[in-house]
């Protein structure tokens, strides 16, 4: 019974990435950007504030393994942090991305404050997984912006295309707007 149990996983996880696969790459074809800057994203995880009326925090942050080996297992430690942020109050939502063509796998979160961002980091979990990959290849990037409104795709291509035209490892734009009219992308 086990191993039946097992089959129907794999098959339902085989299943959801086929989907992630097609979704991404028609994105990725009606962007117009090159193939190296194809980018595949995991499902939006939705947190506590998912309903919050901004502003919002954007947060990007990006890593270069030396091994590309390790991208698999980055992505799926990373999938399981994501599933924490049900501990978080000020979680919009966040997802998991890998960039193949450029060997960078990182995760896009939006915050309704700096306080949750401060315990996401904080969490054990998070701890863990920056400890272990950390010295396993080069110096994380990472770019913060606020905005009175997102979209997911729009946040992410915006971040990573921060993080494109600078050689800063953090890059940081603005405070939180005092106006949520203002701010925004």
């Amino acid at each position: 019974m086990g191993h039946y149990n097992s089959d129907v996983r794999d098959a339902t996880t085989l299943s959801r990435t086929v989907r992630t696969v097609r979704a991404t790459w028609a994105h990725h074809r009606d962007s117009g950007r090159s193939l190296s800057a194809l980018v595949i994203n995991s499902r939006w995880k939705r947190g506590p504030a998912s309903n919050s009326g901004g502003p919002f925090m954007v947060s990007l942050t990006q890593y270069t393994p030396r091994h590309l080996t390790d991208v698999a297992d980055i992505w799926r430690a990373s999938e399981k942090l994501g599933d924490q942020l049900a501990e978080i109050d000020g979680a919009v939502g966040v997802m998991t991305y890998v960039q193949p063509g450029r060997r960078h796998v990182g995760s896009l979160s939006i915050w309704a404050d700096d306080n949750g961002l401060t315990q996401f980091i904080k969490l054990p979990y998070h701890l863990e997984i920056m400890d272990k990959y950390r010295p396993r290849g080069l110096p994380i990037r990472s770019a913060k912006w606020w905005t009175s409104e997102f979209r997911v795709h729009a946040a992410l291509n915006h971040s990573l295309q921060m993080l494109d035209t600078e050689n800063e490892r953090r890059r940081v734009v603005g405070p939180k707007p005092k106006d949520p009219e203002c701010g925004g992308k």
